[in-house]
């Protein structure tokens, strides 16, 4: 079981045809936009969660 654990942890080497990717201009903004729309989301919940506990509690 540790050994299948220990094998998973082992960093994975990149596909030899996807090393030499260059990134094209807007890609950092569509990335960036991604990352947010993913995440916004999932931080207003758990402060809202937090704030409703706050309410409840004082």
């Amino acid at each position: 079981m540790f050994k299948r654990f220990k094998e998973t942890l082992v960093k994975k080497e990149i596909d030899k045809d996807k090393r030499d990717v260059e990134f094209e201009k807007g890609d950092f903004l569509a990335l960036s936009i991604a990352a947010a729309m993913t995440m916004f989301p999932v931080l207003i919940g758990i402060f809202a969660l937090f704030g409703l506990i706050a309410w409840l509690m004082f």
